[in-house]
């Protein structure tokens, strides 16, 4: 590893017009083994969320990257809704954070259009209830996961009090806008471009 980087820094003394970057290989999540870590972890400087793993041997996402990528959906929710981001972490107090590398179904859901699916369901997140999601750890970065996606479900159970909108841009439900579903894809990619 010293090695490599000697040769970088090398290359670029040497070879000042060629532009390039170095980056390592970044991992937002942790192996889990609850006989040797707490399967519940308090997210630091956020209002009582927690992380905690489906199973004692499972995978986990890093406090530290958790945390970032909370600050990043409060401060752009925030923006884009209109409302302080002290409100908006308030919508988020207490919530438990379930994650696994375990992928779940479901007997029946909708899709983002509204859709109703019955049957052997795969889902990559649930908002299980007004405080608790799950989500499924697909790659080594909290961006790929449906994280983003459940706190906005989160955020609007907690504003209705009665359901987290189930069917998305769908007509039974209401909460749900394609405003919501943007800022979802905008979230993502910034949490891409950090490497979270």
């Amino acid at each position: 590893m010293r090695f490599l980087k000697f040769l970088i820094i090398v290359s670029i003394l040497l070879f000042p017009g060629i532009k390039g970057c170095y980056h390592p290989n970044h991992s937002s999540v942790i192996k889990l083994d609850c006989t040797k870590i707490s399967a519940v972890n308090k997210i630091p400087e956020t209002p009582g969320i927690i992380i905690i793993s489906s199973s004692c041997s499972d995978y986990q996402f890093e406090k530290s990257a958790t945390k970032s990528a909370l600050d990043i959906f409060v401060e752009n929710y925030s923006n884009e809704f209109e409302m302080s981001e002290l409100s908006v972490w308030g919508f988020l107090r207490d919530l438990k954070i379930e994650v696994s590398a375990i992928p779940r179904t479901v007997h029946a859901a909708y899709d983002l259009n509204g859709k109703f699916l019955n049957g052997k369901i795969p889902v990559s997140g649930l908002a299980l209830r007004k405080d608790w999601i799950w989500v499924e750890i697909k790659t080594s970065q909290i961006w790929s996961s449906s994280l983003v996606h459940e706190l906005v479900h989160i955020i609007i159970w907690r504003q209705n009090n009665v359901h987290g909108d189930p069917d998305h841009e769908g007509k039974e439900f209401s909460g749900w806008t394609k405003k919501h579903t943007q800022l979802i894809e905008k979230i993502n990619k910034i949490l891409l471009d950090a490497e979270i």
